[in-house]
């Protein structure tokens, strides 16, 4: 190869690279400027991107932090709850005797009148219910007294409604105290008025019993002195007795001895009617 062809080859290998030279230089030339345009887009993705990633680093701990205060209120429950189980397991009797008192004393506030402290009528229809069944199992007769104060209202207009419920109060209190047999039952009725429940009993100590209430009412001498029957409280008393047969319910007895009560207010109060 001459000199002169040997420069050519060597100008055109040059020119080549000067070619390729300027190529890069121009794609640098391209980048550096995207990168300018968009370096503050660029800038913010990344910005958003590490704030995203402290939040969530935030809402991480925040939640380790309530796991794990769950795991130490559960663990603290568990172990009063051991405590509980092994105190109830050591003194079972005991705390089965005082919820048995409890349920006990429930019960019993559930029966009581609040004002006289008698059974109530509730008690009274339970109880009425329990020795109907039981006389007609037994064949037997039960009685039922229904009491009534004479001329409550002019009582209450004269000496004011206090003084109503303190007279309800004694009156309950004297005639509940001449029962003597444990099955009998004194209630407040309603309003002024009173029951006894007497379960096998004859006809004449039913009537025994109701003028032990009459006498143990008049030795109270509660003053009435707006009452047309007498200067002390009095009461009228019907008497009723049955002895239950198929077909008939307490509503029978509660008739008759509500209908003879009637009869002891027309007949002038401060009386007793029936048996």
């Amino acid at each position: 190869m001459t000199t002169t062809e040997l420069t050519a080859a060597t100008l055109a290998q040059l020119q080549q690279e000067i070619n390729r030279l300027q190529r890069e230089n121009d794609d640098l030339h391209i980048a550096l400027t995207t990168i300018a345009e968009h370096g503050d887009m660029i800038e913010s993705l990344l910005n958003e991107t590490n704030v995203k990633l402290r939040s969530e680093i935030v809402e991480r701990q925040r939640a380790e932090a309530k796991l794990q205060n769950i795991l130490s209120l559960i663990s603290r429950e568990k172990e009063d709850l051991e405590i509980i189980v092994e105190t109830i397991m050591q003194h079972g009797d005991v705390v089965d005797a005082q919820w048995r008192q409890k349920l006990g004393e429930t019960a019993e506030l559930l029966n009581l009148d609040s004002l006289t402290q008698v059974s109530n009528r509730r008690h009274f229809d339970l109880h009425l219910a329990q020795q109907w069944e039981r006389a007609m199992d037994d064949q037997g007769a039960i009685a039922l007294v229904l009491c009534d104060i004479d001329h409550f209202k002019q009582f209450n207009d004269l000496y004011g409604h206090l003084s109503g419920d303190d007279c309800l109060r004694r009156i309950a209190k004297t005639l509940s105290s001449t029962l003597r047999n444990p099955f009998d039952l004194f209630a407040r009725y309603g309003g002024e008025e009173f029951a006894v429940i007497l379960p096998q009993v004859t006809g004449e100590a039913a009537q025994q019993i109701a003028k032990r209430m009459q006498s143990s009412l008049a030795m109270l001498e509660i003053p009435h002195h707006h009452s047309p029957t007498n200067e002390f409280v009095t009461m009228s008393f019907g008497i009723g007795r049955v002895y239950p047969q198929p077909g008939q319910s307490p509503l029978d007895l509660i008739a008759q001895a509500d209908e003879n009560l009637y009869k002891a207010k027309r007949q002038g109060r401060n009386c007793i009617v029936g048996h």
